[in-house]
């Protein structure tokens, strides 16, 4: 395999895991939301984790 192949594989995966413990710890959406989260992350990969960002983490508090 081509190194560079490897590498986005690589980040594709620490982004994914990133995304997942991010909506696991959210205490904004129930068991449902949650795991359609979860779907949406994994299936469509980074557009996924993007898309949770912008629309799915909800009021963050500072």
């Amino acid at each position: 395999m081509d190194p560079i192949t490897i590498t986005f594989g690589i980040v594709g995966l620490i982004v994914f895991i990133l995304t997942a413990v991010s909506i696991l710890r959210n205490p904004n959406h129930g068991a449902l939301g949650k795991f359609v989260w979860l779907l949406v992350a994994f299936f469509l990969s980074l557009l996924g984790s993007i898309l949770w960002l912008i629309f799915g983490r909800g009021r963050v508090n500072r």
